[in-house]
């Protein structure tokens, strides 16, 4: 029988003793250990810094082009946020061209003060339609509305960029990069196609010049329309006239400015119900007094001698007749909305030489501007 060597033991208890460290090594930092050898844990190091440093901003998202189309179906006004009275709208940013219907009660100043656009502006997108002439506005006339002041060009397929740009005095690239068109990869060279309809922002462009329907003349003259209108006087007049001194058309009363005088509009509109009185602005001649056919409604025309004559038009009565001397202070007619109106009001004007001017240089009047919030 063969002998095993003495130090075979302790040899083997080595061994043990080793496996047994080796096992607890595993059991300890078994995972650390297989992801040093695998790389795991320079990852799980990179996902804790990344997870621990602050998150950045992304950058916006670039606001989508529209193209420049009315949206379907028609928009609708904002809603008031406090008393209606008073106009105070909250406008959210649009992006795009809206098509309005005016509705019964709306006057550009108003459209324009809920949509936070100037006026100008609104003539500049309905050039066809207005043809800067106010009283083409009324009960379903659809009007583009505008994103930003400024024009709403239709090309004719002829112009360039550059030329459109100089028609309405701003810069080529404010029509090629504004968001509201769909040129930013076009040229000022570029010919947009026959039709198509561009907003340019901030442009301007002159009025077209039109002469208001109504010429008179001064006392003791004729009315140069004839039998055009039915309210037309047919001769002479005799009569005294005023002073120079007008009193508010509507007396004492309380009521809104619809309508401001200006390039387009050649009078100021004084809105209050139905029925209410006016009356006579200065001593003066009837030298119109009935229908007219281009937009006023119901008109009477006074002649206050030097050249001056005063316009109330969209009367739902009137009082006086043709060659008809008037007093100052006289009732005429009743306010109503007659011709081309959206809604109850006096539409007013004094002129000079048969040219408009403004009622506030010569009226202190005491209405609320409807417009200003």
């Amino acid at each position: 029988m063969t002998e095993q060597p003495q130090h075979q033991f302790p040899r083997i208890i080595l061994y043990l003793g080793a496996l047994l460290l080796a096992a607890g090594s595993l059991i300890v930092w078994g995972d650390d250990l297989v992801g040093f050898a695998t790389g795991q844990d320079i990852l799980k190091e990179l996902e804790e810094e990344i997870a621990a440093f602050p998150s950045a901003t992304p950058y916006p998202t670039p606001a989508p082009t529209v193209t420049p189309v009315p949206v379907t179906p028609t928009a609708s006004l904002p809603e008031p946020t406090e008393d209606p009275n008073q106009l105070i709208y909250s406008v959210p940013i649009r992006q795009h061209v809206l098509k309005y219907t005016v509705q019964e009660g709306d006057a550009l100043f108003l459209i324009a003060e809920r949509f936070g656009l100037q006026p100008d502006t609104i003539f500049w997108a309905n050039t066809e339609t207005l043809q800067d002439n106010v009283h083409l506005l009324h009960i379903g006339t659809e009007l583009y509305i505008l994103p930003v002041n400024g024009v709403y060009h239709q090309s004719d397929g002829k112009l360039t960029i550059a030329e459109i740009a100089g028609q309405y005095d701003v810069d080529p690239e404010t029509i090629l990069l504004s968001e509201y068109n769909q040129l930013s990869t076009g040229t000022r060279d570029y010919v947009p196609p026959n039709g198509l309809r561009i907003v340019v922002p901030g442009g301007r462009r002159e009025y077209i010049s039109w002469q208001a329907p109504i010429r008179t003349g001064t006392a003791g003259g004729t009315n140069p329309q004839g039998a055009l209108h039915p309210g037309s006087c047919p001769g002479g007049y005799i009569g005294s006239g005023g002073l120079g001194n007008f009193i508010d058309p509507l007396g004492s009363i309380s009521y809104f400015v619809t309508n401001e005088f200006a390039l387009w509009h050649a009078g100021i509109d004084l809105a209050a119900p139905l029925g209410t009185t006016i009356y006579a602005a200065e001593t003066g001649v009837v030298v119109f007094a009935g229908w007219h056919l281009n937009g006023y409604g119901e008109l009477v025309i006074l002649d206050h001698g030097s050249g001056y004559t005063t316009y109330y038009a969209h009367l739902s009565d009137r009082f006086v007749q043709c060659g008809q001397q008037v007093s100052k202070g006289q009732m005429i007619g009743l306010m109503g909305t007659t011709g081309y109106s959206t809604g109850v009001h006096l539409h007013f004007e004094v002129r000079y030489n048969d040219v408009p001017q403004n009622p506030r240089f010569y009226i202190d009047f005491s209405g609320t501007p409807f417009y200003d919030g």
